[in-house]
């Protein structure tokens, strides 16, 4: 087989091949588990035609380091449980929530196993449900999301923590718990990933909802599962009027997700630098990621000025030598730059594959191929 020569004289090598006309959306969907019909198929039979596509070379990233949280600590803290469920960056180091633990990690630019940097900011605690966090330069906070919260008034709710480290960067201390006015349907399926910005004076955030349509999983043909209705929320804070109010955020805007983002679920959102178009929003479900780009002004995603085509591009985290998935729950992501990004995971779950296990509770540098 021969592939078409280019013009600047180099080789198409998706030209010759039999996918070379298939859509991002239908080589995820190739790659989609597939579930065996009768009691006596393997539950777990994966087609390994998705990692024979040239397709799956030139849409897979490239690992450039990882390591699970239990090495990069010096002192753990007597625990061993990281469910890293978000990252960002702030001051020159990488800041790490747990859903599992009320500490902060914090990981220099290095990623070395017990780096003298590395360190848990304030006592592990108890579950903090923890799923997303956002540095705030101009007041040096940090905002921490909980994934939902049953308010007396609003019912379930997102909520936000701000967070003010102490001097000297050991511990935090806790500054403003605030909702976000924005009805939840399901306890599991609230808010996944949280960015907190500044401008025209007043303070913003955009929460992605995990589920499709931000709505149910449970039930027949639930909303939640429908593919491709990816949701983000923007809302503005406002503050307390006074010592019987309390701090609230205002939804301005559901904004819609490309639907070329065909994802089962979406686990985490990352802006390259601030006000920077690039934006990637990962999928645990699907172990892929969607890259686009993003409108400040408008407040949407940017669309392809060619009618029919997509607005992003998915690409697919490594898998197996037999093409099971192995990513199986990344949770966190920030940008180090137009060509990597850090991710961080969370622990497998029982019901998932023995596979998944081998990268849980982890940090991961990739490249775009």
């Amino acid at each position: 087989m021969q592939s078409a020569r280019l013009a600047d004289g180099e080789w198409d090598d998706d030209s010759d091949d039999e996918e070379s006309s298939m859509s991002d959306v239908d080589f995820l969907m190739l790659g989609i588990d597939k579930k065996g019909v009768d009691p006596k198929d393997d539950p777990d039979r994966v087609d390994d035609s998705f990692c024979h596509k040239n397709r799956y070379r030139k849409r897979t990233f490239k690992v450039v380091k990882e390591m699970p949280f239990s090495g990069l600590f010096p002192n753990l803290q007597r625990t061993r449980r990281f469910e890293g469920s978000g990252i960002a960056f702030a001051n020159g180091s990488y800041y790490v929530v747990f859903d599992s633990l009320k500490t902060l990690g914090q990981v220099d630019l290095r990623f070395s196993f017990r780096g003298p940097e590395n360190r848990l900011v304030g006592p592990v605690g108890d579950e903090s449900q923890f799923e997303g966090i956002s540095f705030n330069a101009p007041t040096d906070t940090f905002f921490v999301l909980r994934e939902s919260f049953e308010h007396e008034e609003h019912g379930l709710v997102p909520v936000v923590y701000e967070l003010k480290l102490t001097e000297g960067g050991a511990n935090y201390q806790l500054k403003e718990t605030c909702m976000v006015r924005f009805q939840l349907q399901d306890v599991n399926k609230g808010f996944e990933s949280l960015h907190v910005f500044e401008r025209d004076g007043k303070r913003h955030m955009f929460g992605l909802c995990e589920s499709n349509y931000c709505k149910t999983i449970v039930g027949p043909d639930p909303p939640g599962l429908q593919r491709g209705n990816g949701r983000l929320v923007w809302a503005t804070y406002h503050a307390p009027e006074d010592q019987y109010d309390e701090c609230i955020w205002n939804v301005e805007k559901v904004i819609v997700v490309p639907e070329d983002a065909f994802l089962l679920d979406y686990a985490a959102i990352a802006f390259r630098g601030d006000f920077g178009e690039d934006v990637a929003i990962v999928s645990q479900e699907d172990a892929a990621v969607w890259v686009g780009k993003f409108d400040w002004e408008a407040m949407e995603f940017v669309k392809n000025p060619i009618p029919g085509e997509p607005a992003g591009q998915i690409y697919h985290f490594p898998r197996t030598d037999d093409c099971h998935k192995q990513y199986c729950n990344v949770e966190g992501a920030a940008w180090i730059d137009g060509e990597r990004l850090v991710l961080t995971s969370d622990k497998s779950k029982r019901i998932q594959d023995h596979r998944c296990m081998t990268k849980d509770q982890s940090v991961h540098i990739m490249s775009l191929p």
